[in-house]
């Protein structure tokens, strides 16, 4: 058994950092003093105020957050840090305690918010070039070689239950070398963390075996994308799930049904978190079950948001906007602020999607098409970021329009192929 401790907690983008540190010093935050700054995915800084040159990059505080604690790889413990000031005051910028707040402000109304995680991935031969794993068996729900002949789902597996990260069920999708695997529901912070630990065991037991995996929204032309669906329920302080309404219009409550009106009410808002980079566009799209149409459906899995056939304690809100690339923790953070809107304005839900949306949407209303215009679409809706840190929404949107900004400036190789050799 390892004598030190990793002290993990997520940034803006969804990417685990930290600090190890020995097991006895655990209690003492100072110790875990970080630097406070803002990074994109190309390490360079963002200046945002505060945070970075203008406050000579200052210390915040990883404080452990008992609760999260586990077993993880090598024999070592993990658990996941809430993020402080030195002064002792919460971090803005912290995705958890945006979470934490949202749960806060749900608890006002007597429920208890309940999340469920569905996580795609493609295992890869390689990562760069990026090339699919070859799966000769391949079938749709395939389990052993006819999922994974590699292996690597089944210690998957058997390390993400010894860690307590409760895995409902693994198998391959519609593509080749593409798999779903469904985490437990449990409260939303859990929940998210579980998501976030999710992704970074199944990379390193890929690459343990000499492959990969990657959850990027849509890593290849010829095949769907990556979703990450999010399960949701409001639990009443006895557990009971109050979604459930036997007697009432789809056998969901009232509460339930201004929850999910809000979600369709800031749609194109939402698109910032759920699809969070220029690639997530090639995915969120008509025709890919991904989420555009800002509608829902009873089963219906062309509707952006699903109410699952299954009824009475099971029932629950399935949103199926985000992908891969989106962080967790700011996905569950948005959802809940959407729902709690619809909440407390009684938003009346609109009449379910029936049949194929894309060839007869009841709504006219669809994600934005690129992240800059979902980037815009949030900044415009004061509704939903009301319920959001504000300095915390300034700072995302900051990076994700550098992110754009680098993309454009950016010459592709498809760009050289097309036009290199006859201009």
């Amino acid at each position: 058994m390892s004598d030190h401790l990793d002290v993990l907690f997520s940034d803006l983008l969804g990417l685990i950092h930290g600090k190890s540190v020995p097991e006895h010093r655990r209690d003492h935050p100072t110790h875990y003093a970080v630097t406070c700054m803002v990074q994109g995915l190309d390490l360079g800084f963002l200046e945002t105020a505060g945070y970075s040159t203008d406050a000579g990059f200052p210390d915040m505080e990883a404080r452990v957050d008992e609760s999260s604690a586990r077993p993880w790889l090598d024999g070592k413990s993990i658990a996941m840090a809430s993020l402080f000031h030195t002064d002792g005051t919460p971090l803005p910028l912290d995705p958890r305690r945006q979470v934490t707040l949202l749960c806060d402000r749900l608890a006002e109304h007597g429920f208890v918010p309940m999340v469920g995680f569905e996580l795609e991935f493609f295992l890869l031969e390689q990562l760069a070039p990026m090339t699919r794993l070859a799966v000769p068996d391949h079938r749709v729900y395939g389990v052993g070689s006819a999922a994974d002949p590699s292996g690597t789902l089944d210690q998957l597996m058997t390390l993400a239950e010894q860690f307590g990260l409760d895995v409902e069920g693994m198998n391959s999708e519609f593509t080749p070398g593409q798999v779903e695997t469904s985490l437990h529901y449990r409260p939303a912070l859990a929940a998210a963390d579980a998501a976030l630990l999710f992704r970074q065991l199944s990379r390193h037991v890929a690459r343990e075996r000499g492959i990969d995996v990657t959850y990027m929204a849509r890593p290849f032309a010829d095949a769907v994308g990556n979703g990450m669906h999010v399960n949701l329920s409001l639990a009443d302080e006895d557990g009971s799930n109050t979604l459930a309404a036997p007697d009432e219009p789809f056998g969901l409550s009232a509460a339930g049904r201004s929850f999910l009106a809000g979600l369709l009410h800031h749609h194109e808002a939402l698109a910032a978190f759920a699809a969070p980079t220029v690639n997530s566009y090639k995915r969120l799209r008509p025709g890919l079950l991904s989420g555009y149409w800002a509608n829902w459906g009873d089963d219906n899995r062309i509707a952006s948001v699903r109410l699952p056939g299954q009824r009475g304690a099971a029932t629950r809100i399935e949103h199926r906007m985000a992908d891969g690339s989106a962080s967790p923790h700011l996905i569950v953070a948005a959802l809940l602020a959407a729902g709690l809107h619809g909440l407390e304005e009684k938003m009346p839900l609109p009449e379910p999607q029936i049949g194929n949306a894309d060839a007869a949407p009841s709504t006219d209303r669809h994600a934005p098409h690129s992240l800059d215009a979902a980037l815009d679409a949030l900044m415009a809706d004061t509704g939903l970021r009301s319920y959001l840190e504000p300095s915390l929404v300034e700072v995302f949107v900051a990076l994700k329009r550098r992110e754009h900004e680098r993309w454009t400036e950016a010459v592709t190789d498809w760009e050289c192929r097309e036009y290199g050799r006859v201009y």
